[in-house]
């Protein structure tokens, strides 16, 4: 089994929408990768993530008001998604499935892009990216999504091949149906962190995006203690949704 990072573009923003405790006298701009995570396994060909809606190359407008504001897309064409994959020898209709960690714009943005894919997602984030008071306030937009692919709704840890390789893992908070990914590698397990952790940074002091409720940062604390659990008790290595530095450390022919 092997897992690749492909790069869907990225995304300008500010510390001070990630971190409660970064002010705006602290004001500090970031770059933000946007990863598609290519899996290449025994029994099928999956991806999760599919990153940003080749659109937003030329324009934000379906991205919304607030979000056009506080993010910049910076975004070519030999980095969407359909390049990505051929770039690796893949057609679009090769990819088997499509793993969501959850249904925000930059995580779902590509999946017009892979039609005959079978989705599997958080039944709580299914029915959250049908919500049309989410909707109506652009936490969520069906075109990135809800598209006519077969879907998968599945409930908790979800073991994807039935091998125990490739397992989902319910990480609520970000978003009420969120989840990660563990990967059993021959170089040890992984878990894909997804929007759970933004960066290594935020997993070390236990800070939360200044995004959501009371609740939703109170649930998405006891996701990273168990990411942090994993990654202490259980020898996992965690890849953190959006972390420049990490993201640019891996190898670009995946890890194995």
């Amino acid at each position: 089994m092997r897992l690749i990072p492909l790069e869907i573009g990225r995304l300008a923003s500010s510390l001070t929408l990630t971190s409660p405790t970064w002010t705006d006298d602290r004001r500090v701009d970031v770059t933000l990768p946007i990863p598609a995570w290519l899996i290449e396994h025994p029994e099928g060909v999956a991806l999760f993530d599919t990153g940003l809606h080749r659109d937003l190359r030329h324009s934000t407008d379906r991205l919304g008001q607030w979000t056009a504001r506080h993010f910049h897309p910076d975004f070519q064409s030999h980095e969407e998604l359909t390049a990505r994959l051929e770039a690796r020898g893949y057609r679009p209709s090769d990819i088997d499935l499509i793993i969501f960690s959850h249904l925000h714009f930059d995580h779902c943005g590509g999946t017009a892009e892979i039609p005959d894919a079978r989705i599997v997602v958080q039944s709580d984030e299914w029915a959250a990216g049908k919500d049309e008071k989410l909707i109506a306030n652009e936490v969520y937009n069906p075109a990135d999504y809800n598209l006519g692919h077969e879907v998968q709704q599945v409930d908790g840890s979800h073991d994807v091949f039935g091998d125990g390789s490739v397992v989902c893992v319910p990480t609520p908070g970000h978003t009420r149906g969120h989840q990660s990914l563990r990967l059993e590698l021959d170089s040890g397990p992984v878990v894909l962190t997804g929007d759970c952790v933004y960066f290594e940074q935020l997993l070390d002091e236990m800070i939360t995006p200044r995004m959501g409720s009371e609740r939703s940062r109170e649930r998405q604390l006891e996701s990273m203690r168990e990411l942090a659990r994993l990654r202490d008790e259980d020898g996992c290595r965690l890849i953190f949704g959006h972390d420049e530095d990490q993201f640019r450390s891996l190898p670009a022919d995946g890890l194995t």
